[in-house]
């Protein structure tokens, strides 16, 4: 049996083009808080019913009450974006939240608190429970109860109710990097050597 033949190194080397490096960008060039460009969003992390149930009561405790904007389906919106953020996590990290949904679940028997897990719970009760789960001795409760929060108002405070109740436009820093970015790509393509 005879063994492939390879074709020489130096035929299949790329040869470098004299045109500047043009940058090719997708769908709408203006500037938009989520635009449609192309780029797909990631799979949600895979999570169990139950485990999803005992995060959205999570969420629901984590979400700031009225007056701040009640969105009708804010826990479905940031589940998704909590569990798509996750994915981008190194895995360690996205495994230790989906740890911590666990131990914040069932904080509320263990603490003494109620019965009830959290998912049990009323949102009020929930707040009321993770507020002074953040004022205890334990640092590793205090810092898993800020990793979660975290994420979770993240993805609150990047609805776009929430920013026209806040009155809020993130249009004109969008504007300025995406200038700058253009200004930076200039300079690298003058720099190259032809």
């Amino acid at each position: 049996m005879t063994s492939p033949v390879l074709p020489d190194r130096k035929d299949n080397r790329r040869k470098r083009s004299s045109k500047p490096f043009k940058l090719r960008v997708l769908g709408s060039t203006k500037p938009e808080r989520h635009p449609r460009d192309g780029w797909k969003s990631a799979d949600p992390y895979p999570m169990g019913s139950w485990t999803r149930e005992a995060f959205r009561a999570i969420i629901r405790a984590v979400c700031p009450p009225p007056p701040a904007p009640q969105l009708p389906d804010v826990v479905d919106r940031i589940e998704l974006h909590v569990r798509r953020l996750m994915r981008y996590m190194h895995p360690l990290a996205a495994r230790a939240l989906w740890i911590a949904i666990f131990i914040l679940d069932w904080a509320p028997r263990l603490a003494f608190f109620s019965r009830h897990r959290l998912q049990g719970l009323t949102a009020e009760e929930g707040a009321v429970f993770l507020t002074q789960l953040g004022t205890s001795r334990v640092h590793l409760l205090r810092t898993m109860l800020t990793g979660i929060r975290g994420a979770i108002l993240s993805a609150y405070f990047d609805q776009a109710e929430v920013h026209r109740a806040l009155n809020y436009a993130p249009l004109p820093f969008i504007s300025e990097r995406r200038e700058l970015r253009a200004q930076l790509m200039g300079q690298s393509t003058q720099k190259r050597p032809a």
